[in-house]
């Protein structure tokens, strides 16, 4: 059953949690919870503030960090990767990961027929609202209508959409914040939680997230001991996380009250 509502996040009980833990692994989502949405996708860049925050984070050897994102692999690497030393990355869900120097694609052996029937629909909608456009990356297709000329109609048309797609097999179907994704069943980002987890005793875990695909994570950590899963948005919004903040403003001042231990121990 998910959660009807969940606690604004307590900071100063959240930075007592970090004192006390001898292991500790972050988990984030990219848009929507390092940085703001925005109808354009490439203006997304993040902060000298979070980059500095990340970098920080990563300098501890008692943390492990990783950016678990929709993204593609270019992307990560050139505002995150290439910046910041010991940072995980995982691009389009899970479908790539990286925490050294090469990135492993998850999906080598997996049946990705479904794309054409995807892309297929998704351009029959494209075409019937201007100002809407198809994102295409190897787990996934998705349909944005942010932008649309006519967003009363393209939000109707996204609902005849999302009925169609459910004839394809093997993939899922996820509704986000003016857009429609189907993506291959194989990944999410659970999956990649369990693999980094695995075999590891953190005794301090802080994921945090904003949309759909971020409930995979917080499933993953619901009964994980030491572990605070953090909603972005309204405490009412339906999540599987315990906590929340209101902006990924709010998650870049939690960051800041984190790593000013780290400064403070002149690491």
């Amino acid at each position: 059953m998910i959660a009807k509502y969940t606690q604004p996040l307590n900071s100063n009980f959240l930075v007592t949690a970090y004192k006390d833990a001898h292991k500790r692994l972050f988990l984030f989502d990219y848009d929507g919870t390092l940085t703001p949405i925005v109808n354009n996708p490439a203006d997304a860049q993040p902060t000298s503030t979070l980059l500095h925050c990340l970098h920080l984070l990563c300098k501890d050897p008692a943390n492990i960090v990783w950016v678990i994102s929709g993204r593609d692999q270019l992307f990560l690497d050139l505002h995150l990767g290439s910046k910041i030393p010991r940072l995980g990355l995982s691009a389009e869900h899970g479908s790539f990961m990286k925490k050294t120097h090469d990135w492993t694609d998850m999906l080598e052996n997996a049946d990705m027929s479904w794309k054409e029937k995807a892309l297929g629909l998704f351009q029959k909608y494209t075409d019937q609202n201007p100002g809407t456009v198809i994102e295409q990356k190897k787990s996934s297709i998705t349909w944005h209508y942010r932008n649309a000329v006519d967003i009363e109609n393209a939000t109707k048309q996204s609902e005849l959409c999302f009925d169609e797609l459910k004839s394809l097999s093997g993939v899922d179907i996820l509704v986000g914040k003016m857009n429609v994704e189907v993506r291959s069943i194989m990944v999410n980002k659970g999956e990649v939680v369990k693999r980094i987890k695995e075999n590891e005793g953190y005794d301090f875990i802080l994921c945090a997230g904003d949309d759909r695909t971020d409930e995979d994570m917080f499933r993953v950590l619901e009964d994980e001991a030491g572990a605070y899963c953090v909603s972005v948005g309204p405490v009412t919004k339906e999540t599987k996380a315990k906590y929340s903040v209101e902006s990924s403003e709010d998650i870049l001042n939690v960051l800041g009250q984190l790593v000013s231990l780290t400064t403070n121990s002149a690491l």
